[in-house]
């Protein structure tokens, strides 16, 4: 009988034992293994994780590619009549803005010190649509999520303000559009953001999950 049950665990058989039993007993199976086989079992608990981490028809599942995959959170109906709605992506906040035709995703939270995009005004600076924080009147770039400010020479009493841009401040992610829904897809850019700080955790602004 240990014999049968110790072939049985050789790790050239553990790829035909069922998914299901990975999944319904793996605590009772790692007790088992580490009675009867002492250091052993840490080989079969290592595999019996990999199937935990298996898609029902076998395939590894990548934690990466889960936390960038488009997720639905809304109708285009719905979103064409409010001009912006919120939802949160993979545990993170966003808020998508429909503008002039335009769809539009970026964090939720300000870059400058977390105020609440989603109940700003939009408004035209320089000639580009911009997101207004209502707490410090932050401009901010719907297309790119620069920060815009207004620039002038102290040295020169003629000169006009003018726009000028700090750089990306503002995380903006994908939107796309299939059969009347909404998906966003976030952004996997590897450079840091300053609005990074500012999307999970405690400054959460949105109670419910889409």
């Amino acid at each position: 009988m240990l014999k049968c049950f110790r072939n049985c665990l050789r790790l050239s058989s553990l790829s035909t034992l069922p998914l299901q039993y990975g999944i319904l007993f793996p605590k009772l199976l790692a007790c088992l293994v580490h009675l009867h086989f002492g250091h052993f079992s840490s080989a079969v608990i290592s595999v019996t994780s990999f199937y935990l981490s298996m898609n029902l028809d076998g395939s590894a599942q990548d934690p990466e590619k889960r936390e960038y995959s488009s997720v639905c959170v809304g109708r285009e109906d719905d979103i064409k009549k409010s001009e912006r709605m919120t939802a949160v992506v993979h545990d993170r906040e966003v808020v998508i803005f429909y503008h002039k035709g335009e769809y539009h995703a970026m964090d939720i939270r300000c870059y400058h010190s977390g105020g609440p995009l989603h109940l700003g005004d939009i408004e035209d600076f320089d000639g580009r649509p911009c997101i207004v924080c209502p707490w410090h009147k932050y401009k901010i770039t719907l297309a790119t999520g620069e920060g815009l400010y207004q620039s002038i020479n102290p040295k020169d009493p003629s000169a006009k303000p003018k726009w000028c841009s700090k750089g990306i401040k503002q995380r903006i992610h994908t939107v796309t559009v299939d059969n009347g829904n909404i998906y966003v897809t976030l952004s996997n850019e590897p450079f840091k953001c300053d609005s990074d700080f500012y999307a999970t955790g405690d400054f959460k602004v949105i109670k419910s999950s889409s």
